[in-house]
């Protein structure tokens, strides 16, 4: 199996399908709702807006899980609606995009060429902070 992408805010991540869950931890997670995955990542970006950047295993974890509920989600922004750094003003968008563009994007990443306000713009439509 090949690697996937998952565009986590402005960073694009590899995820390794055979490192995602073991078939016991995936029974174990099923469980956990949409709502309860994304209170973990509001509760993350509240804590440190740039959690993805500074803990990329925790952010790999984060998108592991949002893979096992949603196979077709492959980007979500995580933001803060006001600067108080509460879990409550953080909101998050999820996306479907098309594999290749994000394949692309991670190349352009590697290559040093992607930031925060390419990708607001081609993907999630907002000025970046």
């Amino acid at each position: 199996m090949s690697l996937l992408f998952f565009l986590l805010n402005d960073l694009v991540l590899e995820l390794d399908p055979s490192r995602m869950m073991h078939p016991l931890e995936a029974e174990r997670f099923e469980a956990l709702s949409l709502d309860y995955i994304a209170q973990l990542g509001k509760e993350m970006f509240a804590q440190d807006p740039q959690a993805h950047r500074q803990n990329p295993e925790r952010a790999r974890r984060l998108a592991y899980l949002i893979q096992l509920k949603m196979p077709r989600v492959n980007a979500v922004q995580f933001f803060a609606m006001s600067n108080q750094g509460r879990v409550e003003d953080i909101d998050a968008s999820f996306k479907s995009l098309n594999e290749m563009v994000v394949g692309m994007m991670y190349q352009e990443q590697m290559a040093g060429a992607l930031n925060a306000s390419k990708v607001d713009q081609a993907v999630w439509h907002r000025q970046a902070a």
